[in-house]
C-alpha cells in the first residue's frame, strides 16, 4: 500500500466513526496553550504576535482548539465526534518543526467507558493499516490523584505535586527538595504585607524601575509570601516515601497493580474505585485484541493538565506513534457550565509512514 493510499484508507476509517472531519484555524492566541498546557509545553510553541500585540501560535495540537470551536458553536448539541488530519507546528531542539497528525475527539459522550474503548479500537485499527503491532503503555491520572487525596498533604504543595505528574524529572526535584526541606527564621521575615509592598514600591521609584512594566510590588510581594508558605510547610518523609515507591512502580500491567494493592493496603489508602476500573479495562483489551502484554506505568501521563482517567501511548521502534485518553476536566475549563466526558487521541503520521516504508515490500 502507498503512502496515499494509506491516508485515503486512515480518512475512510475517521469518517467510519461517524466523526465530523473538521480543520482549525493555522494560527491561534497563544494565551490559551499557555493557560491550559503549561510553560513547558509552552516552550514549543512557534509564536508571533499580531499588530493588535496580541501573541498568535501556529496550531501546536488539534484537541484544544477542536474543544474551544465545539463549546462555541455547539448551541444544543451534547455530545459529538471529531476528527482530523493535518499539519501542527511545534519547536524541537533540531529536525523539522512541523508534523502531520491525524485523531478523532469524542466530546460529551455519555458512557466514559465506551468512548474510551471507541478511541482505541480507532488507534488500533490505524496502526494496522500501516502494519504496525505496537508497545502499549498505560497509566493513569485518576489513580495517582486519588493516592494524593488519601495522603496528609497540605494545600500549598498539593496542587505542586499534582502539576508535576507525567514531568519525571521535575517530579523527581520536587520530591528531593521536599525530602530536604529550608530552614525559615520566622522571626526575621517580614510579616506586614502592606507594609512590604509599600517598601518595595519606593525602593523600585528610587532606582527608577517602573511598577507596571515588569512584575508589580504587589506579585513580588505575593510571590515572597508564597515561597515562606511553601518553606514553613512540611511533608511528612513517609509521604515523600510512598509516593516515590508509588512512582516507581512500571512493568507488565497485572504485576504492576498487584503491586499497587500491596501499597494501598500497606498504608491504608481508599484507591480501590480507580484501581478496580484500570483492572478491568486492561483485561478486556488483553481479551478483545489477543495483546500479549501491556505495561502498566504509574508516574506515565501527557504533559497536559486536561488529561483526567486513563491514558495511554503506543509506540513503534522507540518512536511513540500514538497517545491519548481521558481529558474529562477540559470542557469545564475552557467554558462548560458542567463537567463533560472527553476523550480522544492522536497519530504521529510522518512517524507511521517511515515505519511502514520499513518493511519488505513496501511501495514508496
Amino acid at each position: 500500500m502507498s503512502k496515499l493510499e494509506r491516508k485515503k484508507s486512515l480518512i475512510k476509517l475517521i469518517e467510519g466513526e461517524g466523526a465530523e472531519i473538521v480543520s482549525p484555524s493555522m494560527l491561534l492566541p497563544a494565551s490559551v496553550f499557555f493557560d491550559l498546557a503549561g510553560e513547558e509545553f509552552g516552550r514549543r510553541l512557534l509564536l508571533t504576535t499580531g499588530n493588535n500585540d496580541v501573541e498568535y501560535c501556529l496550531r501546536p495540537d488539534f484537541t484544544l482548539p477542536i474543544a474551544i470551536d465545539f463549546l462555541e458553536n455547539k448551541n444544543d448539541i451534547q455530545s459529538a465526534a471529531f476528527g482530523y488530519i493535518g499539519s501542527i507546528f511545534r519547536q524541537r531542539a533540531t529536525g523539522a518543526e512541523e508534523f502531520n497528525q491525524a485523531g478523532i475527539e469524542l466530546l460529551g459522550q455519555k458512557n466514559a467507558d465506551t468512548a474510551l474503548n471507541r478511541v482505541f479500537d480507532f488507534a488500533l485499527a490505524s496502526l494496522k493499516i500501516y502494519k504496525i503491532k505496537p508497545k502499549i503503555r498505560i497509566g493513569s491520572v485518576e489513580i495517582f490523584e486519588s493516592l494524593l487525596e488519601n495522603l496528609d498533604i497540605s494545600k500549598v504543595w498539593l496542587p505542586r505535586i499534582r502539576h508535576r505528574f507525567g514531568q519525571q524529572k521535575n517530579m523527581a526535584r520536587l520530591l528531593e527538595r521536599l525530602a530536604n526541606p529550608h530552614e525559615v527564621d520566622k522571626n526575621s521575615a517580614p510579616k506586614n504585607k502592606d507594609e512590604l509592598i509599600a517598601k518595595i514600591s519606593e525602593k523600585m521609584r528610587e532606582t527608577g524601575l517602573s511598577l507596571t512594566g515588569s512584575r508589580s510590588p504587589e506579585e513580588i510581594v505575593n510571590r515572597y509570601f508564597e515561597k515562606q508558605a511553601l518553606a514553613a510547610s512540611k511533608v511528612d518523609k513517609k509521604i515523600i516515601n510512598l509516593l516515590k515507591d508509588y512512582l516507581a512502580i512500571k512493568g507488565e500491567a497485572s504485576v504492576s497493580l498487584a503491586k499497587i494493592e500491596v501499597l494501598a493496603a500497606k498504608n491504608n489508602l481508599d484507591i480501590s474505585k480507580p484501581l478496580e476500573r484500570l483492572k478491568s479495562y486492561i483485561k478486556t483489551l488483553k481479551e478483545k485484541y489477543q495483546i500479549e502484554e501491556i505495561i502498566f506505568d504509574a508516574s506515565f501521563s501527557p504533559r497536559l493538565d486536561y488529561y483526567t482517567g486513563i491514558v495511554f501511548e503506543m509506540s513503534s521502534i522507540e518512536k511513540i506513534i500514538c497517545s491519548g485518553g481521558e481529558y474529562h476536566r477540559l470542557l469545564e475549563k475552557i467554558g462548560a457550565q458542567k463537567q463533560m466526558n472527553a476523550c480522544g487521541c492522536a497519530l504521529w503520521i510522518d512517524r507511521m509512514d517511515k515505519q511502514a516504508q520499513a518493511n519488505k515490500g513496501e511501495q514508496k
